[in-house]
């Protein structure tokens, strides 16, 4: 019984957390939408008509020309993002869901200048 009572508990746990991440990505999703909204409103503006959402964003970051990757592909590359950094949003490849249509992910990166590498030889 009290196994039972437990594992409840634990299933409780964990479906309040998908429920408060589900809401966190929505949120971030909905501000970039927003954010990219007013920038591709921006470039039009400017008479720009050809450039990705990710372009405006990474020209809204400021980031010219700097070499961006994931979490995981900086720690794959040997490196570790610096404590207190915080991951720019981008949009990531598009994807098919499994209930049938295609989205495109917020995508989590990081710059050059965020990281360090173990070895200085890197």
């Amino acid at each position: 019984m009290a196994r039972t009572k437990k594992n409840q508990v634990e299933n409780t746990t964990a479906q309040a957390a998908v429920v408060e991440n589900a809401s966190k990505a929505a949120t971030l999703r909905a501000g970039l939408k927003t954010l990219c909204n007013s920038l591709a409103e921006l470039a039009k503006q400017a008479g720009r008509t050809d450039f990705t959402l990710n372009q405006l964003l990474r020209e809204s970051y400021n980031l010219q020309e700097q070499e961006l990757d994931t979490f995981e592909g900086w720690k794959a590359r040997g490196a570790n993002v610096r404590k207190g950094q915080h991951a720019y949003l981008f949009w990531g490849a598009p994807v098919e869901s499994k209930k049938g249509f295609t989205y495109c992910p917020v995508a989590f990166k990081f710059s050059r200048e965020q990281v360090h590498f173990e070895n200085a030889n890197a």
